[in-house]
């Protein structure tokens, strides 16, 4: 899907402070998790720290891994607007229009991915204060960490790895 399309899609969605539940800040961080299993490769990580709900999208070519960071920064944007284009993986039920719908905020352990992704998201118009990617805090990238060990952990036994 092209860059104008995603955007389009991305800001139709509804917008809230706290996720559907009520219960937590609509708030994502993200982050490029290598997956050492065979085939490698690298995802990107999207987590709701106050939830623990995780969400994965990629993998991202490995030929990518290795190009200039605007060019990843634009790879990594679209990944962070399909995500919450499909929901975030999430069906909807027998029609309902429950949606996450897009974050109140997102950030990152990166502060160099951080102003680039920014810089892509606003040069495609995406406003709303989402155009900006903070740098997570301490306490968001522990639960990230630990949350993607939990994830990796998954994944090691359903391919049968120890």
């Amino acid at each position: 899907m092209d860059p104008a399309t995603l955007v389009t899609t991305f800001k139709a969605l509804p917008r809230n402070p706290k996720v559907p539940s009520g219960f937590t800040a609509n708030h994502w961080h993200f982050s490029l998790r290598h997956v050492p299993l065979n085939p490698p490769g690298t995802l990107l990580f999207l987590i709701n720290p106050g939830s623990r709900y995780i969400h994965v999208e990629g993998p991202i070519p490995p030929a990518a891994e290795n190009e200039p960071l605007p060019l990843r920064a634009t790879i990594y944007a679209m990944l962070l607007l399909k995500a919450f284009n499909n929901n975030l993986g999430a069906p909807l039920e027998h029609g309902k229009t429950l949606r996450n719908g897009r974050p109140w905020s997102w950030s990152t352990d990166d502060a160099e991915v951080a102003g680039a992704v920014g810089e892509v998201l606003r040069g495609w118009g995406v406003g709303e204060g989402l155009e900006s990617v903070g740098i997570a805090g301490q306490e968001d990238n522990t639960i990230a960490t630990e949350q993607w060990a939990q994830f990796l952990e998954g994944l090691k036994s359903k391919a049968g790895v120890r």
